[in-house]
């Protein structure tokens, strides 16, 4: 791996913990947007083989290995971080320079960015959808969810009535939570199956389309489900009470329109972990991106 070049691309802290981690390939570092990120100091101080770049067009040229936030990037080509007061614009211009077969880790990959891997080539690899970092980020997800609803409910979590729409890895973690914390917990879903688990971990199931029979009951509702789920009818008949917190990927599936001229609380809340708990999440990352970068470059074992 010394001959490689790896590019991260500051989206958030949890990039700090990570770097750490990507130290131990022994290839040279390329970073970019981590100036105001004190926690580097020493790294870059006791590692010549580090870099700081404001220069994303050579620095993405000259990669083996490019790391995106974990938001990735919008359909203007636009990098989402929050470590930038100007915005960084991943172009046609830059990926068709870039290198035949290049390594692009992304949490969420855009229409946008899928489409500019089919026809540059580039090896995209779209890192939340693999078990192993979902099933792990879903802790600090659940976590700050709960705790963004104790934030904006007058009301204890014991004892509420809870809904979780959608049973996938976030939705699993978050309804045991809310259940261990003494939750009233209902469960919306599609899948018989997801049903029975809900109903065998003592939750109270729902079909999703089902969805109206209940939503005037809710003290607090987490939406999972990336899709248009929470629309101006099923607002209207909710708990005006209600508070919702989503969860799923910008633009998440709560109509904020609708909400808003209901006076409905409705929080959009994606990348709860690196908000609540970045370190957790970094090192989560620090475990999982090495491993796939190495089994790109066909080297096997763990670092």
């Amino acid at each position: 791996m010394n001959s490689k070049t790896i590019t991260v691309i500051c989206g958030d802290k949890r990039e700090i913990y990570l770097v750490e981690s990507l130290l131990n390939l022994k290839t040279r570092l390329i970073l970019i947007g981590f100036e105001n990120q004190a926690g580097l100091v020493n790294l870059i101080k006791n590692h010549a083989n580090i870099e700081l770049s404001e220069d994303l067009d050579a620095s993405l040229i000259s990669s083996d290995v490019v790391i995106l936030p974990m938001p990735g990037i919008d359909n203007n080509g636009v990098i989402r971080s929050t470590c930038f007061k100007y915005s960084l614009v991943f172009n046609e211009d830059i990926a068709r320079l870039m290198k035949p077969n290049v390594l692009v880790l992304v949490g969420f990959a855009s229409p946008y960015l899928k489409y500019m891997a089919d026809k540059y080539g580039f090896n995209l690899v779209e890192t939340a959808d693999t078990d192993h970092l979902a099933i792990l980020n879903a802790i600090p997800s659940a976590e700050g969810a709960i705790a963004k609803a104790m934030e904006l409910t007058p009301i204890t979590i014991h004892g509420s009535n809870s809904l979780v729409i959608g049973f996938g890895r976030v939705g699993t973690t978050l309804a045991r939570m809310l259940k261990g914390l003494g939750a009233n917990t209902h469960v919306a879903a599609r899948k018989n199956e997801q049903l029975a688990r809900a109903f065998e971990m003592s939750c109270k199931p729902i079909k999703l389309e089902n969805l109206d029979t209940i939503l005037d009951k809710m003290d607090i509702v987490f939406n999972t489900v990336p899709a248009m789920v929470l629309d101006a009818s099923k607002l209207k008949v909710l708990n005006k009470r209600s508070v919702i917190i989503d969860l799923a990927t910008a633009p998440g599936g709560v109509d904020y329109y609708a909400a808003k001229e209901l006076n409905i609380i409705a929080y959009l809340a994606p990348g709860l972990p690196g908000i609540v708990a970045p370190q957790t999440a970094g090192k989560i990352l620090g475990e999982v991106y090495p491993q796939i970068i190495l089994k790109h470059f066909g080297i096997t074992g763990r670092v």
